[in-house]
C-alpha cells in the first residue's frame, strides 16, 4: 500500500520533498486583488499550495 498521494503534478509522502501551503486566512480583507497579490508573492516564496478563506460575520463560528 503506498503512503503517497499528488496534488497536481507533486507526490507528497515518504521520502518526498516537503509540501509547502501558505495560509492566507482573512488577510486579504475581502479585497481580491490583494489575495491575487499575496498569492503571487507566495509563489514567488516558492510554496506549493496557498490556503485561502473567505467569511462574513453570520458565517463565522
Amino acid at each position: 500500500m503506498s503512503n503517497k498521494i499528488k496534488i497536481g503534478k507533486k507526490l507528497i509522502g515518504d521520502g518526498q520533498p516537503i509540501f509547502i501551503v501558505a495560509e492566507l486566512s482573512g488577510n486579504h480583507n475581502q479585497d481580491i486583488n490583494r489575495a491575487y497579490k499575496l498569492i503571487d508573492e507566495a509563489a514567488n516564496a516558492g510554496v506549493d499550495a496557498v490556503k485561502l478563506q473567505t467569511y462574513t460575520p453570520d458565517t463565522m463560528t
